[in-house]
């Protein structure tokens, strides 16, 4: 577990906060990648948080690890979360006509009927309405912390930086003393 946190850190340090990049472009990596991660798309989440971060010139490299904040730990408790925000801002059906319309899918598989028509109907049907609930609320928590977290990435970034800078002009100014000091006693 500690080699793994080491490599976090180097992660961080060189490819992050070290990076060429301006803290806006780590931020904006950063704010693309929560976005992605939260929209409902496992599997395709990195290639895209990826290209959307070339096509709005973010820092490419801090995509990738913060789109795995959902995987299949965490997918179901996050995106759960989402589909109940979305059904709530939609006002949709009850939890009891939700588990009527779970029992409905669960009745649709055992039935064998998938070669049917009114199978694929029903199924789709049933789909329509949490895929709505679940990519509305995956989209608007995605966006509030997307935006959340640009802020702060910004802002923990240049801080970052400018701790580092005061630190570095501290030492090459002790090392010009020394030097000096060095060279007068001679």
């Amino acid at each position: 577990m500690r080699r793994h946190q080491m490599r976090v850190r180097r992660f961080v340090l060189q490819k992050v906060l070290h990076a060429g990049d301006s803290p806006h472009t780590v931020a904006l990596g950063t704010a693309i990648a929560v976005f992605i991660a939260l929209l409902p798309l496992v599997g395709i989440q990195t290639v895209l948080a990826i290209a959307v971060a070339a096509l709005f010139r973010a820092n490419k490299a801090v995509c990738v690890p913060i789109v795995w904040i959902t995987n299949p730990f965490t997918f179901v408790p996050v995106y759960g979360s989402c589909w109940a925000l979305g059904r709530k801002i939609l006002s949709s059906p009850s939890p009891g006509e939700h588990e009527a319309m779970l029992s409905q899918l669960a009745q649709l598989t055992q039935e064998g009927s998938m070669f049917t028509l009114d199978f694929w109907k029903n199924l789709i049907g049933i789909l329509e309405r949490v895929s709505a609930e679940l990519w509305l609320g995956c989209a608007l928590v995605g966006f509030v912390l997307g935006v959340a977290s640009y802020f702060f990435t910004r802002t923990a970034v240049s801080g970052y930086r400018e701790r580092r800078r005061q630190r570095v002009l501290r030492r090459q100014l002790i090392r010009a003393k020394l030097g000096g000091s060095r060279l007068s006693g001679v």
